[in-house]
């Protein structure tokens, strides 16, 4: 991984800005589809992170990923300014959490934005750590949700209201996306199988004693944390 702005991939470039903006454009085709507000939310929220899991392997100069981070976002701008398209205004309407106002979802958007990149760049070398970390906020995250809010019957509290049944899908996922980034990596032995257990615990732990959206911090963060320490 290195900085050198005389060798711009443009093909990655345009490609990114592509795939970017259908990740984005998903959260219109769920509201079209007819899903409920907390599903086009939390389903719009695990195709984002797990495409963002695996962005370090397509990446071979850092410059190419400020170019595209600087055309996304001025494309953004425009887009949110046309009073016809409103891109990123409706986009934050549909994905703030119920009772939530607009202001929180970017408050989260721009704090997980910046763990994104101190996980990123403190792990530059290690992409497996990168890709356990927000491919659990994909899967352990996202299925949680998934499961607990309409399946899950036997409640607890810490902080907010959790159901057993919601964080045995946390702990399942975040188990799978552990095993899938040591696996594309080739780090896959026998004695790591307690390893993931362990660090999957955790993870199950850690979300379950969130409150609201900081969950998208310190979920992805311990899981980085722990995949350094153990691996």
């Amino acid at each position: 991984m290195y900085f050198n702005p005389s060798q711009l991939n443009w093909v990655f470039v345009v490609v990114s800005l592509i795939v970017v903006f259908l990740t984005l454009s998903s959260v219109y085709l769920l509201a079209y589809l007819n899903y409920k507000p907390w599903q086009v939310r939390k389903i719009s929220h695990m195709i984002l992170h797990t495409v963002l899991a695996f962005f370090p392997y397509f990446i071979d100069n850092l410059f190419d990923l400020i170019i595209t981070l600087s055309i996304t976002m001025v494309l953004l701008l425009v887009l949110s300014l046309i009073p016809q398209i409103q891109f990123l205004p409706k986009i934050i309407e549909k994905c703030t959490r119920e009772g939530d106002s607009n202001m929180q979802m970017v408050i989260n958007s721009t704090v997980t934005s910046v763990a994104v990149l101190l996980v990123y760049v403190l792990n530059l070398d290690r992409p497996y750590v990168f890709t356990a970390a927000f491919l659990s906020v994909s899967l352990g995250d996202g299925l949680g949700e998934m499961i607990g809010r309409p399946y899950g019957k036997i409640k607890y509290r810490i902080f907010e209201e959790r159901s057993l049944e919601g964080s045995i899908a946390v702990f399942f996922g975040t188990a799978v996306s552990i095993f899938v980034a040591l696996a594309v990596n080739q780090m896959l032995v026998v004695d790591i199988w307690w390893k993931i257990i362990v660090i999957a615990l955790i993870g199950t732990f850690v979300e379950a004693c969130n409150y609201r959206f900081i969950d998208n911090v310190t979920l992805p963060v311990s899981i980085a944390l722990m995949m350094y320490l153990l691996f």
